[in-house]
């Protein structure tokens, strides 16, 4: 279990799992037939969406502590059990309530567990490059949508989304349950072969956030850093998260075929793996901090892109929304657990990313609903859109100018933390 060869295979193992986590991005697809079989309104279909993803993120901080101290092969076959028991139970909703706690809570807790397993697991294979693997760990996530939402588009038409539901649980809790067999952590104190932190080059060198640096959940939590990149995170991807629940929807408006505005979704997705597969890398290469600029920026262009779209009825514009937004949010998501585990330290990256990815929870909550709840009110989506565009403006500001690497340092020997990189 120490060859180097063996990292590989679970970094396969953990695109497979995010692949069948990440359909959650697939959900806009159930939207028209809930609606349809429900009465909802755009704001409504939402909840059990944004309740799943609440439960996913915060559901990650006792997930990451838990394979912190036991590893990651438990929460992997919890997640297996729970897919199926979630996407079954979803399956038979007869109301809101129901899919709330079928789909939003039994679901939601299932995609934390699986999730918080590969990151950390994964992650701890690769001190040699974290964002290069991160990446790859989480690019399933990115790429589910595009893999998948066509089989539920077309499950749906064909069956409906009762056995959508079921088809989906089944396929999703037996992959899960065989990566199950690959997902561990490494030996203590395993490092890859031949690799020297002082040394590395290209993407095996150190990112100028890397502290050296072992942080306690709770000193993490008394960095004004932890605080800045977490409100970061909320402010980039509630524009990212409207993008993925409602730029379906805003393309029927348009005018868009259901085929065609399912293509929206995969573009989205694909474009979700590409940032993850591209941006995680580059990271590595020039730092995150640089590449959190980045990804700002392009999360900034794609939401300000969407309702002009609307306003100069222009509808071919969603497709930049769809890429470079995908993008976008695939980049963030890969980026942030390697900045986690640079600026904090691998021993406690678990929990230590749990605590952050709860700004996703927040994101996939305050987005989704504030879009449709706008968009309920005003019959439009402009005005969300363009409050989450204008909202990438500060976000970009704390990367720029108040996140400082070298303050951690100086935090870290202040309290005395050890100086190590071990799994």
């Amino acid at each position: 279990m120490k060859s180097n060869n063996f990292r590989y295979l679970v970094a396969v193992a953990g695109f497979l799992t995010t692949l069948c986590l990440g359909t959650l991005y697939a959900w806009s697809i159930f939207m028209p037939a809930l609606q349809a079989e429900f009465g909802w309104s755009r704001a409504t279909v939402t909840i059990p969406f944004t309740v799943a993803g609440l439960v996913f993120a915060f559901g990650m901080l006792p997930a990451g502590r838990f394979q912190d101290l036991k590893g990651p092969r438990p929460l992997i076959i919890f997640s297996a059990v729970a897919l199926i028991i979630g996407y079954g139970l979803s399956a038979m909703a007869q109301n809101l309530i129901w899919l709330v706690i079928s789909y939003g809570i039994i679901t939601g807790a299932a995609l934390g567990a699986g999730y918080s397993a590969v990151v950390a697991g994964g992650l701890k294979w690769f001190p040699d490059m974290k964002g290069t693997a991160t990446g790859i760990l989480v690019g399933g996530f990115g790429a589910s949508a595009a893999v998948f939402g066509p089989i539920a588009h077309y499950a749906i038409d064909a069956y409906g989304w009762r056995t959508a539901f079921w088809l989906l649980g089944g396929v999703f809790s037996a992959v899960v349950a065989l990566c199950s067999f690959v997902l561990i952590n490494p030996p203590k104190g395993w490092l890859p072969a031949g690799w020297n932190p002082s040394k590395g080059v290209g993407i095996r060198k150190p990112s100028p956030e890397y502290t050296g640096y072992e942080f306690p959940f709770k000193a993490m939590l008394a960095t004004s850093q932890f605080w800045l990149m977490w409100l970061q995170f909320v402010l980039i991807l509630c524009g990212g998260f409207s993008i993925i629940v409602h730029l379906r929807p805003l393309a029927l408006e348009l005018g868009f075929s259901e085929a065609t505005a399912t293509g929206l979704v995969a573009i989205i997705s694909l474009s979700n793996l590409f940032g993850r597969f591209v941006l995680s890398p580059l990271s590595d290469i020039i730092g995150r901090l640089k590449s959190f600029t980045l990804v700002g920026t392009l999360m900034m262009a794609a939401t300000i892109v969407a309702p002009v779209a609307a306003i100069y009825n222009i509808p071919g514009l969603l497709y930049f929304t769809a890429t470079v937004g995908g993008v976008a949010f695939g980049g963030y998501l890969g980026l942030s657990p390697a900045f986690t585990a640079d600026s904090w330290g691998m021993k406690n990256v678990g929990v230590n990313y749990g605590g952050m990815i709860t700004a996703w929870g927040i994101a996939s909550f305050i987005g989704p609903f504030f879009t449709g709840l706008i968009r309920d009110v005003t019959a439009s989506y402009n005005p969300a859109f363009f409050v989450w565009a204008v909202l990438c403006i500060p976000a970009i500001v704390f990367t720029e100018r108040l996140v400082k690497p070298a303050a951690l340092k100086q935090r870290a020997v202040k309290l005395g933390l050890p100086k190590t990189e071990t799994a």
